[in-house]
């Protein structure tokens, strides 16, 4: 069970957790000769003997056999993967504990959302206010008009009130109350407003769906009066929910470009909904996630076409295809959870989905910047002299959902993909060693506390798309 903590047993986790992060800063800096950079360490299943099969935690992928090295080169790269695996986790002890929602076996839900509507104050933003909640990255990614007023009534839910429950004062039940009723004024007053971007032939569905927005906003309000969280959340969620559905109509096409280059691969023009069912390797065995047992772990997960049409479409095709089915887990560390290697336990095989010339399926690179039209290709944000620039599905969330990759190429993910276990609270948005290096193109919005317990060997008993499908592109 947990017990209470006192004020100085506080203040003396906070001092060791500062003292834990200043030893990182100063090894991180004063290190300049030893390599942190993603492409120093690797994260793919190799093949059974292979040396890259060391248990620590790490960044990149890579299946192929290791090269012959000198003894130097291999003692700089122990060092270096040890210096990094401190660092990272120190991170990892950092971080603070995630906070669920009324969902038993989600994390998220509350949008620590403040700064995320602008990549200014994203990037200067502390890491306790960088979005972590899913489902509103998800809204906020969305490719409509951002001086659209369901904006501003979105904030006010998702930034300001959010902002305002985690203040201790007693008047913070004002200023609740007050965010609400000027989310319900704007969509009450700015109807015609907000209308103009939905698309003329969806009025009428675009109508009636503000309508409900609007119920719901007004069942916020009235939720204040409890000053009860857990009601006012639960009011706060339905009435995003439909104010998301409000967005997606305001979508009218695909907002850009696909380079003619990777048009024989799929694409996913909008967003895609996975269900996938994982049971336990042994006979009998179950899910045990904080003491609640499970039969398997079922999740959902949102593949956003929008960010990254190609790895998400690729992704989206390979569970049309069954591919994934009777699967095991191939990596689970409490840093990732990760599987999609055809053959793990064969260095020469084939580790993605063969093309019927014999050829590997490969995908590019795909990261969506704030503040780009397009995602940009085939080179990480960093070596596009963007190290600090944000992506629009950050690693910030339990459960981001990214194509796995080796460590000299970028451009040679297939079929393996991962699921980020841990959350970087304390690391400032847009600057952890992740984001920009990886394609990200969904999140798990539901059942995403039970990926904890997934162990390797488990089994992917089923992966479909239950929503979305229409907006797969493969070609012929």
């Amino acid at each position: 069970g947990q017990g209470s903590l006192t004020d100085s047993g506080v203040m003396s986790m906070a001092r060791g957790r500062t003292f834990l992060a200043l030893q990182a800063a100063v090894i991180l800096f004063a290190s300049p000769s030893l390599c942190f950079s993603p492409s120093c360490v690797k994260l793919r299943s190799p093949g059974k003997g292979s040396s890259l099969r060391a248990p620590r935690p790490s960044v990149m992928m890579s299946v192929k056999p290791e090269q012959n090295v000198d003894s130097f080169e291999k003692r700089i790269s122990k060092l270096t993967n040890t210096v990094f695996s401190g660092i990272l986790g120190a991170s990892l002890i950092l971080s603070p504990a995630m906070v669920p929602t009324d969902s038993p076996v989600s994390y998220g839900g509350t949008a620590y959302a403040q700064g995320a509507t602008s990549s200014k104050v994203t990037r200067g933003a502390p890491s306790v206010d960088a979005n972590k909640d899913p489902e509103s990255i998800l809204r906020l990614s969305l490719p409509i008009n951002p001086k659209n007023p369901i904006r501003e009534a979105q904030a006010e839910l998702e930034m300001k009130m959010d902002k305002a429950f985690r203040e201790i004062r007693g008047e913070r039940w004002s200023k609740i109350l007050g965010y609400s009723r000027k989310a319900l004024n704007i969509v009450s007053s700015k109807s015609d407003a907000i209308l103009k971007d939905v698309s003329p032939d969806r009025q009428a569905e675009g109508k009636a769906l503000l309508d409900e927005v609007k119920s719901s906003l007004e069942s916020v309000v009235k939720s204040v009066e409890t000053q009860d969280v857990s009601v006012i959340e639960k009011a706060k969620r339905g009435a995003l929910e439909k104010i998301g559905l409000l967005e997606e109509l305001m979508i009218k096409d695909f907002p850009f470009q696909i380079p003619k280059e990777y048009a024989k691969l799929p694409q996913l023009k909008g967003r895609a909904v996975v269900e996938m069912t994982i049971k336990k390797a042994a006979d009998g065995a179950k899910f045990d996630v904080d003491g609640t047992v499970y039969e398997q772990a079922v999740f959902r997960v949102v593949c956003d076409g929008y960010t990254a049409p190609i790895n998400a479409g690729a992704f989206v095709d390979l569970v049309n295809r069954g591919f994934y089915n009777g699967m095991a887990v191939q990596r689970s560390d409490g840093f990732v959870v990760q599987t999609g290697d055809p053959e793990p336990e064969n260095t020469e095989g084939v580790h993605g989905l063969k093309n019927s010339d014999g050829s590997v399926r490969t995908l590019p690179l795909e990261v969506f910047a704030d503040g780009d039209k397009e995602p940009t290709y085939e080179t990480t944000l960093e070596d596009d002299g963007r190290p600090l620039a944000q992506p629009k599905l950050p690693f910030s969330v339990y459960g981001t959902l990214a194509m796995a990759r080796s460590e000299d190429n970028a451009n040679d993910a297939s079929t393996q993909f991962f699921f980020l276990l841990f959350d970087p609270e304390l690391t400032t948005a847009g600057r952890n060693l992740m984001d920009g290096r990886f394609s990200t193109f969904g999140y798990v919005v539901e059942g995403n506390r039970l990926l904890s317990n997934v162990e390797v060997g488990d089994k992917i008993v089923s992966a479909k798309v239950i929503s979305g499908l229409d907006n797969l592109v493969v070609p012929k």
